[in-house]
């Protein structure tokens, strides 16, 4: 079990490298567009469409690598009264709710992504990107958020 979970861990980890590389495109892609607009007097008139995909890739891409690190916003109002052991029975419940949203999205979302492939739709934008590119992401982050819930859920129940 411990195995399975450091393999989910290393997904989660490779999601955070993706996401710090949807960051550096960002960067990458403001720099060029004020260097083209201030020097050259131009624009790649793209800028704004691609640097929202990749804003949408790196937030997906990262969230199981933060919910790994513990890096949601817990509340713990009520859990704070719990004992050690209600703890991990209110960690589990609450793992295994956000199991059931993000399976639930992640259908919607497999279907939405191959809908729009199927009736090859494009953005209503000069570059005309074919917008399953770009959607693609969603599930993607959420297979990889979906798997370390899982992982966080085995390691509350083995009391890690």
């Amino acid at each position: 079990m411990r195995s399975i979970i450091r393999i989910i861990e290393g997904l989660s980890v490779g999601g955070a490298y993706l996401s710090a590389a949807g960051m550096l495109f960002i960067v990458g892609l403001v720099v060029v567009e004020i260097f083209l607009r201030s020097v050259l007097n131009t624009s790649t008139l793209v800028s704004s469409e691609y640097g929202g995909y990749a804003l949408v890739f790196l937030i997906l891409t990262g969230l199981a690598y933060t919910l790994r690190e513990n890096g949601l916003i817990r509340i713990n109002l009520l859990t704070s009264h719990f004992s050690e052991n209600g703890k991990r029975v209110a960690d589990i419940i609450s793992g295994i709710i956000g199991v059931c949203i993000t399976a639930f999205a992640l259908k919607y979302t497999v279907m939405m992504v191959y809908e729009t492939w199927d009736l090859e739709m494009t953005a209503d934008t000069i570059a005309e990107t074919p917008l399953w590119i770009p959607q693609l992401a969603i599930p993607i982050g959420l297979i990889l958020l979906l798997l370390q819930l899982i992982a966080f859920i085995a390691g509350r129940i083995a009391n890690d």
